[in-house]
């Protein structure tokens, strides 16, 4: 079986789920590629630094990321910058993963991975209350993230663990639970 990546990609705080079938549960965290004065340019060289690094600790041979944009109606107000960052990020992975033999790369909208991990949601339910809700499925399956943007890889790595057919062990014996957002 084979070692996955899941990223939740951002300038600012990208989340990152690192999981093997050897390890009982993943390895994750965040990284920091900088900031609105950080050029594109030296965003994508951090991003690329921090997956070397990864990849030379243990190697993966699975890459899943959230597509990098929303475009269409509702997607929100966005600026040139922005999309250019963000797909720069996109970009940098399946680059960077070609020049490694990794052998599969993947993205994956981000309803998608949200309702494999967090279930369905409410139409217009906000971007702030999702991120809550990954952050409390991390803890119903005993994770303790210390930013949203890692609590969203592990519903990413979560999501891609379902489509290679594989159920992870913090998964495997997982009983009922109270619904996301209710009082315990």
């Amino acid at each position: 079986m084979s070692t996955i990546l899941a990223m939740d990609l951002s300038k600012r705080s990208t989340g990152w789920a690192l999981w093997s079938p050897e390890m009982s549960k993943p390895v994750s965290g965040t990284w920091s590629l900088g900031s609105e004065l950080t050029s594109a340019g030296r965003s994508f060289l951090r991003l690329h630094q921090c997956m070397n690094d990864l990849y030379q600790i243990h190697p993966f041979e699975i890459v899943i990321y959230e597509e990098p944009l929303n475009l269409g109606p509702g997607a929100g107000v966005t600026n040139k910058d922005t999309i250019f960052a963000l797909m720069g990020l996109a970009a940098h992975v399946d680059s960077y993963c070609e020049a490694k033999g990794v052998r599969k790369v993947r993205s994956v909208n981000q309803s998608s991975w949200r309702r494999h991990f967090i279930g369905s949601m409410k139409r217009g339910t906000k971007t702030k209350q999702l991120k809550e809700y990954a952050m409390e499925r991390c803890a119903q399956l005993g994770f303790r993230p210390q930013k949203h943007d890692e609590a969203e890889a592990i519903g990413i790595l979560s999501y891609m663990c379902a489509m290679e057919n594989i159920i992870p062990s913090w998964e495997a014996h997982e009983i009922l639970h109270q619904p996301l957002g209710s009082v315990a």
